[in-house]
């Protein structure tokens, strides 16, 4: 089953779950990095929402050894 086309007006939005998910963090350490501007977001009524793209960006990078 294929999903419907996405329409670019509207951007890629991820919940502060799954923020957490992408950065490998638990939701209590990714809500205070968002609550102190570390992770840019915005509340929408109790929840926070992010753009896929800088949850992405915030990734910290892969160690090499």
């Amino acid at each position: 089953m294929t999903s419907p086309p996405r329409d670019p007006k509207i951007p890629d939005l991820v919940s502060l779950q799954e923020a957490a998910d992408i950065l490998g963090m638990s939701k209590q350490a990714a809500l205070k990095r968002a609550e102190r501007g570390q992770l840019l977001g915005a509340r929408a009524g109790n929840a926070w929402v992010f753009r896929r793209a800088v949850v992405e960006a915030a990734r910290p990078a892969p160690t090499q050894e």
